[in-house]
């Protein structure tokens, strides 16, 4: 077998309810060849209506995600959360996260990746 074709998309913190609703259903209308892997990224707020909505082959991914489990930790979202709703990619090491926010590479494993956290 040969390798699959890996495609993402991250919205930053771009969109509204309707335009991510308009991507949505240009995603659930497109023929993806069945050997590329395709995941979204859209802000928080809209991950549910994403995974909600879009068909089954089309992942969703969290912007962001927090290394404790729960805890008093204002406005994180953790692997375990993510998973209990269906999100089950998320992104690493955003530049803008440690150039803006100084958040420390010891945070992240460096440049950004897409990381499956389980299905």
């Amino acid at each position: 077998m040969g390798r699959q074709f890996f495609v993402g998309g991250n919205f930053k913190m771009n969109g509204t309810i309707k335009s991510i609703q308009d991507i949505v259903y240009q995603l659930n209308d497109a023929k993806v060849d069945p050997n590329t892997e395709v995941v979204i990224a859209p802000p928080a707020l809209y991950l549910l209506l994403a995974r909600e909505h879009l068909r089954k082959g089309i992942e969703v991914a969290a912007q962001n995600v927090f290394d404790k489990p729960n805890g008093a930790f204002t406005g994180e979202i953790s692997a375990e959360q993510l998973k209990d709703s269906g999100i089950t990619w998320t992104l690493t090491g955003h530049s803008e996260r440690r150039v803006i926010m100084g958040e420390q590479d010891s945070v992240s494993d460096g440049p950004t990746d897409w990381k499956e956290i389980g299905r």
